[in-house]
């Protein structure tokens, strides 16, 4: 496991890259360094083509996923505000890799920013979404964009304003959640699982190739969605896996990918 600026540790687990906030207190307050520290993990992620799939969840032993930005120093929260500072998965793809995203406990402003990148939402019963940035006197810059663009103007606009806090129950009408695991199990276990049945059931080209256009569908993108869609499909013919799936259906076995 590598400690990144004591505030992220990234491990790999077989095929899935995952992600662990360990911020500031239990309630995983996000400072300059952890910003810094969740970039160099996901540019991790994402170079290595050993990992085909990606988890961003709370530390283990974290009873929270992200209770936003760290407001314990003024400067700092200025700093934060002045030079925009956020992740590259907040106005980007980054990768294709599918992420999964495992929240528990409080998740609010930048850790309900962190659900807005993700692929797939797994949450636990006790998760409360909140983005109180207009309580706090500063607009959000991205989140709203993102939150509409997936549930919608109306729907959005509710939440963020006068910005109340929302139980998983919520998350899971509006469609932002995927999965709520059960009150005895651990989210970071369910999302792992998750992410295990892609690696095990799915090839990687493919996977990417419905991730990239999907994502650009879900920002407006109609023509360079397909574009995308074709350019990914031919790649997934020219593949080795695509003729194992082949051979393993007319075996009438599990096909083995291998991301070749």
């Amino acid at each position: 496991m590598d400690n990144i600026m004591d505030r992220v540790l990234y491990e790999k687990k077989g095929h899935v890259g995952i992600i662990n906030l360990d911020f500031v207190s239990d309630l995983n307050y996000c400072d300059i360094l952890g910003y810094k520290a969740i970039n160099e993990a996901i540019l991790k992620l994402r170079d290595d083509e050993d990992v085909w799939v990606g988890i961003i969840q709370a530390a283990p032993g974290k009873g929270n996923f992200c209770a936003g930005a760290d407001l314990s120093d003024w400067d700092d929260f200025k700093r934060i505000l002045t030079e925009n500072m956020g992740t590259y998965l907040d106005s980007d793809m980054v990768t294709p890799k599918p992420i999964i995203v495992a929240t528990n406990g409080w998740t609010i402003g930048e850790g309900f920013n962190f659900v807005m990148a993700g692929d797939i939402i797994i949450s636990h019963p006790d998760t409360k979404f909140w983005a109180n940035e207009s309580k706090r006197g500063v607009n959000p810059v991205s989140i709203q964009i993102k939150l509409t663009q997936k549930i919608g103007y109306n729907k959005a606009m509710g939440f963020m304003i006068p910005g109340d806090v929302k139980d998983v129950e919520w998350g899971d009408k509006v469609g932002l959640v995927n999965e709520i695991c059960k009150e005895n199990e651990d989210v970071r276990d369910v999302a792992l699982k998750y992410a295990e049945r892609i690696v095990e059931e799915c090839a990687p080209l493919a996977v990417q190739g419905t991730k990239v256009g999907a994502w650009e569908m879900q920002h407006g993108h109609e023509d360079e969605a397909i574009s995308k869609a074709i350019w990914a499909r031919e790649l997934c013919i020219e593949s080795k896996d695509l003729k194992e799936s082949w051979e393993a259906f007319k075996e009438k076995r599990k096909p083995i990918f291998k991301y070749e």
